[in-house]
Parts: C-alpha cells; sequence; structure tokens
C-alpha cells in the first residue's frame, strides 16, 4: 500500500468516525428532547443538549485540525525540526513525542475551561476555582512527566537495540505499569488531588461494616473523599487488590443522599469484586492490549507508514502515530464490545446488591443519582450502544424490580 494511499485513508478514518460521533450526538439530542417530566428532566434535556452540541463542535475541530496535519505532511515536518533541536535518535524521538503531546493538551485546554466554567456552572455542577483547575493542570503535567518519560526512553532504547522485539516487550512493561497502578493509585496518585480521610465513626459507618462482615469481605480502608470542592456530581468507586482494597465514598454523595442509599451503592461495588468483574475486566483489556501492540509490531516494518505523515524512511514515532490513526475503528469496535461485557456486569451487580442489602436503597440510589447528575432521561438506543458502560438507569430499575418480584 503506498504512502498516499495510506495518507488518505487515514483522513478518510478521521473525517468518518468525527461524522458518525457528531450523528450519535445528534441522534441523542433528539430522543433525549422526547423525554416527559418535571423542571428537572426539561434541566437534564436542555444539560444533554448543550453538552452534546459543544462535544460536537470539539470533535469536528480535531477532525479537521488532524485533517490538515495528514494532507499538508506536518507531523513530519515537526519531527525533522524537532530531530535538529537535540542529537541522538532517541532524545529525538522524545522530544518530538513531548512536543506533540504538549500540543495536544495546549489545544484541548480552552475547551476544558468552558466546559468546566461555563457549561458545568450554568447547571449547577461546577465548584471548580480558577487556582484549582491551574494547580490540577500543573500536577497533571509533572506527575505524567514522572512516570511516562522515563518509560518512554527505556521503550526508545528498546527499539534502538532490538526493534522487531519492541512490541511485546512494552505490552509487558505498559501492563505491568498499568497493573501497578491501579493497585496503589488510590492510596498515592488521587491524595495529590483531593484529601482523603477516613469515614468517621456513626451510623454510616457501622453499617458498611456490618454489610462487609455478612459477606466475609475483607475491607481495610473506608475513605471520604473531598470531591465537593471540583463537582456537586455524586459518585463512589471500589479500588485495589487484595490487600490494597479501598472503598471511596465522594462527599457530595454522603450529603445528597440517605444512609442505606450510600450503603446499597457499596454494596454494588462489592458486587463487582465479589462477581470477578475487576479480574475479567482486567483479563479483557489485557487481551485487547496485546492483539492492538501485536498489530502494531506488524506495523513498525511497514515504511509506509511514516511517509503517509511526512516522514522520510521508517520512523517509530511517525509509525506509532499513523497506527493510531489506522487502527482507531478496531479500538472503536473494540470498546463498543467491552461496553456490552460492562452494562452486563452493571446489571448483575445492581441484582447482587439488592440480594444482600434489599432492592429499595439500590433502586432510591440510582434514581437519585439520575436526577442529581441530569442523566439523559431517553438516551438514544445506538447512543447507549456505542458509549454507555452503564445500562440506562431505568434499565437498571426495571431490571432490579424485575428480578425482586421473581
Amino acid at each position: 500500500m503506498s504512502a498516499e494511499l495510506i495518507r488518505n485513508l487515514l483522513i478518510f478514518i478521521t473525517l468518518g468516525i468525527a461524522v458518525f460521533r457528531v450523528v450519535l450526538n445528534e441522534l441523542d439530542i433528539r430522543s433525549s428532547a422526547k423525554a416527559l417530566g418535571d423542571e428537572t428532566v426539561a434541566k437534564a434535556v436542555a444539560y444533554v443538549r448543550t453538552k452534546h452540541r459543544f462535544e460536537s463542535s470539539t470533535i469536528g475541530f480535531q477532525a479537521l485540525l488532524t485533517s490538515s496535519f495528514l494532507l499538508l505532511g506536518w507531523f513530519g515536518e515537526i519531527q525533522r525540526v524537532t530531530a535538529g533541536w537535540v542529537s541522538g535518535a532517541i532524545w529525538q524521538d522524545l522530544l518530538f513525542l513531548l512536543t506533540i503531546g504538549l500540543g495536544l493538551y495546549l489545544i484541548g485546554i480552552p475547551a476544558s475551561i468552558y466546559s468546566t466554567f461555563v457549561i458545568e456552572a450554568k447547571y449547577g455542577f461546577n465548584r471548580t476555582t480558577a487556582a484549582t483547575f491551574i494547580t490540577d493542570r500543573i500536577k497533571g503535567l509533572v506527575i505524567g512527566a514522572l512516570i511516562g518519560v522515563p518509560i518512554i526512553l527505556l521503550l526508545l532504547w528498546i527499539y534502538q537495540v532490538i526493534p522487531t522485539q519492541l512490541w511485546w516487550i512494552a505490552f509487558l512493561i505498559l501492563t505491568g505499569v498499568q497493573f501497578i497502578l491501579f493497585a496503589i493509585g488510590t492510596t498515592v496518585l488521587l491524595p495529590l488531588f483531593n484529601k482523603l480521610q477516613e469515614l468517621p465513626a456513626g451510623e454510616l459507618r457501622d453499617k458498611i461494616e456490618q454489610l462487609c462482615k455478612e459477606l466475609n469481605y475483607k475491607v481495610k480502608r473506608i475513605f471520604v473523599m473531598d470531591a465537593s470542592k471540583r463537582s456537586s456530581k455524586t459518585n463512589a468507586f471500589f479500588s485495589g487488590i487484595g490487600k490494597t482494597k479501598t472503598i471511596v465514598l465522594f462527599d457530595s454523595m454522603i450529603e445528597k443522599h440517605t444512609v442505606d442509599e450510600v450503603v446499597g451503592v457499596l454494596g454494588h461495588e462489592i458486587g463487582h469484586d465479589r462477581l470477578g468483574h475487576v479480574r475479567s475486566g482486567f483479563i479483557n483489556a489485557t487481551v485487547q492490549t496485546f492483539l492492538i501492540f501485536a498489530l502494531f509490531g506488524w506495523a513498525l516494518q511497514e515504511p509506509a507508514l511514516t511517509q503517509a505523515l511526512g516522514g522520510e524512511g521508517t520512523k517509530l514515532v511517525l509509525s506509532l502515530i499513523a497506527f493510531g490513526m489506522l487502527f482507531s475503528p478496531l479500538n472503536f469496535v473494540l470498546s463498543v464490545i467491552q461496553n456490552v461485557i460492562s452494562r452486563r456486569n452493571e446489571h448483575a451487580s445492581d441484582i447482587f446488591a439488592s440480594k444482600v442489602y434489599g432492592p429499595k436503597p439500590i433502586i432510591s440510589a440510582l434514581s437519585r443519582l439520575q436526577r442529581d447528575n441530569l442523566s439523559n432521561p431517553n438516551p438514544h438506543p445506538l447512543f447507549v450502544a456505542v458509549y454507555y458502560s452503564h445500562p440506562p438507569v431505568e434499565q437498571r430499575v426495571a431490571h432490579v424490580e424485575r428480578l425482586a418480584k421473581a
């Protein structure tokens, strides 16, 4: 396949996926408009419309920018320019990746500012101050550099020594890093952004500990996170494995939900672990990652990928970008499959929670989450199939009620 043909294919894929995503957004907007209800439902419909329309505009901008870079060969030009700033292939490739990464990061900041301080603020969610917003991004860059740069340098060095073996070595290294971050991320990285405090003694802690005792479920840490300093949205999550198992509650959830609703939600999270969803999810993600890396190992031997981006010869960093675009449809399909599995797991965890703590708390919690977070009251089925990792709340509630009556 010639470089020109690959370049045209990349442009077609980029624009095609963008159009598909914009169409899905519009379908979801029209579907949400059919929802009937009180002022909260009307506000949720308006929130969905505002978010999707803004997202569609950013999707269009990004697709046009990427297509322009491809058409004009700017990726190759940036690679040649940055290569002239330093000596040594490893440092040249690192500088190119950092330049592209920083450029994408800076381009995304205006959209993030508008989303946070205009859209989220308009609908009563945003509590982020300008100082917190800036600090978060600085911390993110520093942490990303401390973790990412050494890994990139190691992989670039491996490519220089044994280029044909990079794909499987990179897979092992990145999978290992992902596993470590999953195990310790909540206790090591999350506190750099949020304050985590032990859930104080009281009715809520007593009921959580009682539920864990009844299930013979060992969890050493139950934290409350100050999520309300950024958003009024509510949530809770479970993280870690083995001795690092941790339950994290948003302070906004404790504020807005009853004790039984919070315990019902935690029963759902425990269900994910007890039913093997955490383990199977990690295995599924690992298998998908292996498939992608194996394909990348094949693609590295194709110089046309580099040339399609305006480069010369075979450049690892340019081939990496071209590969990411070329196989984005496959990634898209894999994510859809993963969402199907995830939605099934959510239903199973809802049932687990209803069995161990009764159906009323989880039903009440789900309904309140939908209202408080202004979730789409009537999402389009195709949008759900493609994007939703959780089933729509009405389906989840109906599923629990149906099995509770059986």
